[in-house]
């Protein structure tokens, strides 16, 4: 389980903990999530610019990745599950111009307590019936 502590040290999991859907791209992307996000965590006060940067740049990577599988083996759930993704890059933009701007209040927040508990869901959740459900079709 990701934790959701406001401790910018100690906010997600190691990426060894991240639970493993069987569906080797998602596994391999949710791993590098974590490990993007940590780097964001631990990341000085005053420097979470570059970090959050790389991690936004990996999920709109990820994301379009998994939007792609769902698109090309016709997920049953593909439009709940893109306009979930649409939402969090929205937040992430946000973040990312807050950080332009100096202000890295929100963005420490959002790395520290409300990815990782929304990351944790999502993974639980949507993730989950989307791996199994590409794992099925491909046979």
């Amino acid at each position: 389980m990701l934790a959701t502590t406001t401790s910018a040290t100690t906010a997600p999991a190691a990426a060894s903990t991240v639970p493993m859907l069987g569906y080797a791209v998602m596994d391999r992307d949710h791993v590098d999530s974590v490990a993007l996000l940590q780097a964001a965590c631990d990341a000085p006060d005053g420097e979470l610019r570059a970090p959050f940067a790389a991690f936004a740049k990996h999920l709109r990577e990820h994301f379009a990745r998994e939007n792609a599988l769902m698109t090309q083996h016709g997920f049953f759930a593909l439009h709940c599950h893109t306009e979930e993704h649409a939402r969090v890059l929205t937040v992430v933009a946000t973040m990312e111009a807050d950080l332009a701007e100096g202000k890295e209040s929100r963005a420490r927040l959002y790395v520290t307590e409300h990815f990782p508990d929304w990351f944790h869901t999502h993974l639980a959740t949507m993730d989950r019936v989307t791996a199994d459900f590409l794992a099925q079709a491909e046979g």
